[in-house]
């Protein structure tokens, strides 16, 4: 499975990571991700490979789409790797589909899954093409699943202080023709979500194509003061 939009912005959303320390304090602490919406896994393989190689230390890397070819994509990109440490770190794809309550299907539900913490949540180009029930969906499912001192990491098109540049107000006129649930959210809506469901809005990042990263730490949960 072909993903053009994910080959162009991998390598600036790798940068931001490796120069900012976005996700974590310190490269050498192990870290559990969890991949929101991975598409065709080009970024599964790629930030796999390219964090591990630059000495992150990534324990293991679990991507998941509600789409079954592109969980087959995922698989067949990790299993085409030639680095063997991304066969072991990445994780066979699983179905996850956000909704107002956060995860769907039941296995999240279940053991093991369903008392399992990460330390990173990654998740790019989902929220303007998708219901806002899935912005709010994965707040819920970030708050109750981050790690404290861990980091949502999202990528994409958003407005701010009311404002668009023009590219991104066509762009938001082409998703709201192809479905009236799609458009570009509003970033002080996504923060009120999020900061609903206990995290913090701890960066915004410029990015090429008029997108941002956005990041969002998990506060101390009450029963941890």
């Amino acid at each position: 499975m072909d993903a053009p939009a994910s080959d162009r912005n991998k390598g600036p959303i790798l940068e931001q990571l490796q120069q900012n320390n976005l996700f974590v304090d310190d490269s050498s602490s192990p870290v559990t991700t969890l991949e929101v919406a991975a598409g065709a896994g080009v970024h599964s393989v790629y930030l796999t490979e390219s964090l591990k190689s630059s000495g992150f230390n990534l324990s293991s890397w679990l991507p998941t789409d509600p789409d079954e070819l592109s969980r087959a994509s995922i698989d067949a990109r990790v299993a085409a790797s030639s680095d063997n440490a991304v066969g072991q770190i990445v994780k066979p794809a699983l179905p996850l589909t956000l909704g107002p309550n956060g995860a769907k299907e039941a296995i999240w539900r279940a053991e093991p899954l369903s008392t399992s913490t990460y330390d990173l949540i990654y998740n790019v180009n989902m929220i303007h093409i998708s219901p806002w029930s899935a912005t709010a969906g994965l707040m819920e499912f970030s708050g109750r699943r981050l790690n404290e001192g861990g980091a949502l990491v999202i990528y994409g098109p958003f407005i701010l202080n009311g404002e668009m540049v023009q590219s991104n107000v066509a762009f938001d006129e082409s998703l709201r023709a192809k479905n009236p649930a799609w458009r570009i959210r509003n970033l002080e809506d996504v923060t009120a979500k999020a900061e609903s469901n206990g995290l913090t809005l701890t960066a915004v990042i410029d990015m090429p194509a008029n997108n941002k990263m956005v990041v969002f730490k998990r506060a101390p949960r009450q029963e941890d003061n």
